[in-house]
């Protein structure tokens, strides 16, 4: 046991000396020498300017970026593919703003020590004007997380901070666009969503919210259907998956159970989106813009598991956090009426106080019905009435009561509410509580 210890020491003594010896041939980076004023631009065209940007690892094919119509970059390639435009800028303005923060030989006698004869990456930049400039990248340095570098014809030797290298170090899956389905949400104005029986479309304006079109125009959860959306944007695929697991998601596709499908329609082709379950809750994709079928993460299910009224508004009040400017309140024969008149609430014709009033239009903002109805609805035995602060939209709930339990229904829309009996009789206490200005406290 102790020879064979003594033999394992030797081993590592021998290991970190041949570490040592090599360190020893290439000049450290002396950190005392780093500061702003040793800082030098080693690409001085202007990345606004650039045109083309291409990063050639040593024995690997080169990475070729160029700004498009759109001024967006994209990678050429013999069989193009997407590009993701934030991931083709990154490399760019890392390779555009490489700079030095040290000078470790001004002429090196032997360029091959830190790697730059040939180099380990080739940096070349193209601009508008057709100027163009490179810039070698070398070896690691021994200590300092920095890299050597030169510029073409010169012995100077440079370090480089290791996050630039890290930045331009990509290969052509790191800048694929790896969305599913990739959508221009500020045009995207249609959506059509099935899942079962259900098929819903959603349509919005230019400058208008989303809105249910199809079964009958509903009310909106605005959250909902945003949620929904960004779960879609932010399904990714895996671009380095195997032929082989490419097949076996394939066949599990096919004898999954559909979950849901989606179109989406942004102006340009409308894109398809089509999810299924796996007896064992596994989750699978295909897209009509990516080839392939691909898996998801399980936990994803619930976000597309939704029916109608996932998405239908329960709020049964639409005035928001600003206040309205008009409030009538029917009920067994009696009436009241809330006014703004400046800074003052006018409550039957005399001024309100105020602190009473918040508790009212809070009753209000509050009304949200537990569920979705049908031909439930029969007498109105409470009317609210309300103006909104602009003036012209006007919003009319009436509500009625069978037996135990209380139903509602907004005016000139489609669909019935069932609702806690408390939500009214908290309505009613609420309106018991509005007293005249002075006399809240008495």
């Amino acid at each position: 046991m102790q020879i064979r210890g003594l033999i394992i020491a030797l081993s590592l003594l021998a290991a970190l000396s041949g570490l040592l010896w090599w360190s020893n041939q290439r000049p450290a980076v002396d950190p005392n020498q780093i500061s702003d004023a040793n800082r030098e631009q080693l690409m001085t065209l202007l990345n606004a300017d650039l045109v083309e940007v291409t990063v050639a690892p040593k024995g690997e094919p080169p990475l070729r970026l160029r700004r498009n119509a759109a001024n967006q970059w994209e990678m050429v390639l013999d069989s193009p593919l997407p590009t993701s435009p934030q991931d083709a800028a990154g490399v760019v303005t890392n390779v555009a703003t490489i700079s030095s923060d040290q000078i470790v030989e001004e002429s090196a006698s032997d360029l091959a020590q830190f790697g730059l004869d040939p180099g380990e990456f080739v940096l070349t930049t193209k601009d508008r004007k057709g100027r163009s400039e490179q810039l070698i990248v070398g070896e690691a340095t021994p200590v300092g997380n920095k890299f050597y570098a030169r510029r073409p014809k010169e012995k100077k030797v440079f370090a480089i901070p290791q996050y630039f290298v890290l930045g331009f170090n990509k290969r052509v899956n790191d800048l694929r666009d790896k969305r599913l389905v990739p959508i221009d949400e500020p045009k995207l104005t249609r959506l059509e969503f099935k899942r079962g029986g259900t098929a819903v479309e959603f349509v919005r304006g230019s400058s208008s919210p989303w809105k249910i079109e199809k079964p009958q125009p509903f009310r909106i959860d605005l959250t909902a259907v945003d949620g929904l959306i960004t779960k879609v944007k932010e399904l990714n695929f895996d671009p380095t998956l195997s032929q082989d697991s490419l097949k076996k998601y394939q066949a599990a596709f096919t004898s999954a159970s559909p979950l849901a499908l989606m179109v989406l329609k942004d102006g340009a082709a409308a894109k398809q989106l089509e999810i299924r379950k796996a007896k064992d809750g596994g989750l699978f994709a295909q897209s009509s813009a990516v080839q392939g079928i691909y898996p998801l993460a399980a936990d994803l299910a619930s976000a597309f598991e939704k029916s109608l009224e996932d998405f239908r508004s329960r709020k049964l009040m639409d005035f928001g956090f600003d206040d309205p400017k008009r409030v009538q309140l029917d009920s067994g024969g009696k009436t009241n009426v809330l006014e703004r008149k400046g800074e003052d609430w006018i409550w039957d014709k005399t001024k309100a106080d105020s602190s009473t009033v918040t508790g009212l239009l809070e009753a209000l903002r509050g009304f949200s019905a537990l569920g979705f109805v049908e031909n439930k609805f029969t007498t109105p035995t409470f009317t609210v009435t309300l103006l909104q602060k602009d003036g012209k939209t006007i919003e009319k709930l009436e509500i009625s009561k069978s037996n135990n339990f209380h139903y509602a229904r907004r005016a000139g829309e489609a669909g019935e509410y069932e609702i806690d009996p408390k939500t009214l009789s908290d309505l009613e206490a609420a309106i018991s509580r509005v007293k005249p200005a002075g006399s809240a406290k008495k």
